[in-house]
């Protein structure tokens, strides 16, 4: 099993929850960013969750000494990580149990 390199991904990990926590923050003040700051601030934090997960592996050496082509492809969300969803035909067999159970009461 590949060794995690935990000083990458921490520190990308910190680079997001920053980006996340000063939007927070502002928010919370009532500071108001446009639709497209927010856009910017998240697609930041996007960035090193991804780089976080993409490079976990990458020694630090070359880590500091990435190509283009290697920020372009740890930028990208990641292949291995399943996102979030709901089947629908799930979702009716959730309502059809609960259905049911109020029947049987």
């Amino acid at each position: 099993m590949k060794r995690l390199n935990w000083q990458v991904i921490l520190s990308n990990l910190a680079e997001a929850r920053e980006e996340l926590e000063r939007i927070e923050t502002g928010a919370k003040k009532g500071e108001k960013i446009s639709e497209i700051e927010l856009q910017i601030v998240l697609e930041h934090a996007y960035h090193h969750l991804n780089f976080a997960w993409n490079a976990r592996h990458v020694p630090a050496k070359r880590y500091t000494h990435l190509t283009d082509e290697e920020f372009n492809l740890w930028s990208k969300y990641p292949k291995e990580i399943e996102e979030y969803r709901i089947d629908s035909n799930e979702k009716e067999k959730e309502r059809d149990k609960k259905q049911l159970k109020k029947k049987r009461k």
